[in-house]
């Protein structure tokens, strides 16, 4: 995972890096200074940092879930380590409709990454349970986001080039917009923001209206704290979201 990490945060950077060769220089260091400075502070960590969670804290998994191998569904992603699928059955769990949720399952040694994200969830109000299953691994029950990812939509394969390009940029100025807001309103800043992690749920017109954020896993989010939620950052979070999105839309389209 640490490598895997490493990588990912290299590619980012370097995006970062190409992108930002149009962005005046002082603007550049403004924005990489309010990230760096909110780091330095504590008002934004990545949520699988351990530091940040008490024994207290780490034994919340240790809640024993009452899941039989029909619970379930179809794998979402049957990657290694994390698996996730669609819960199965036609009835309820924990009040919700087991259509309408997800079973999101980690082994045991990434159990701080579940952690964080059972925070991130229950900040943004998609919790549902968690816990281990019988094999002792953490598991996160949580809302399922309705959505279509963009390159699945018919309208997006049927379009030219020039306006897949232009929905591949509202997709992302949408997201920014969410993260951005979610970061100050419900202290969660997504910051793994790429085309498999945004559901498009409105298309109209051939352009893109709305889209849901999904994924708060370990690789590059985090949860933000006291003075990272002021409203007032909502735009700083926005523009330096908008770094990746110009460099992807610059360089992979």
């Amino acid at each position: 995972m640490f490598s895997a990490k490493i990588v990912y945060v290299g590619l980012y950077l370097v995006g970062l890096l190409t992108v930002t060769f149009a962005v005046p220089l002082r603007e550049r260091r403004e924005l990489r200074k309010f990230f760096d400075d909110m780091v330095e502070k504590g008002f934004i960590k990545e949520i699988d940092y351990t530091y940040k969670y008490t024994p207290e804290e780490m034994g919340a998994l240790s809640k024993q879930l009452s899941l039989s191998p029909d619970d379930y569904g179809p794998y979402f992603t049957d990657r290694t380590p994390v698996k996730v699928s669609r819960m199965a059955g036609s009835g309820e769990y924990g009040g919700h409709k087991k259509a309408n949720l997800v079973i999101k399952t980690f082994p045991v040694n990434y159990s701080a990454a579940a952690l964080g994200e059972i925070k991130a969830l229950e900040l943004m109000g998609d919790l549902v349970d968690f816990g281990k299953n019988s094999k002792g691994d953490p598991v996160i029950i949580m809302r399922r986001k309705e959505g279509t990812r963009l390159n699945d939509i018919k309208a997006y394969h049927d379009a030219n080039t020039e306006n897949k390009r232009q929905m591949v940029k509202e997709t992302g100025n949408l997201a920014c917009a969410k993260a951005a807001s979610d970061a100050v309103h419900k202290g969660v800043w997504h910051n793994d923001q790429h085309l498999g992690n945004i559901l498009v749920t409105e298309v109209k017109d051939g352009s893109v209206k709305s889209i849901e954020l999904i994924d708060y896993g370990e690789i590059n989010n985090y949860l933000v704290y006291d003075d990272g939620r002021n409203p007032d950052h909502e735009s700083k979070f926005y523009e330096y979201c908008q770094f990746y999105w110009d460099w992807y839309f610059n360089n992979t389209l």
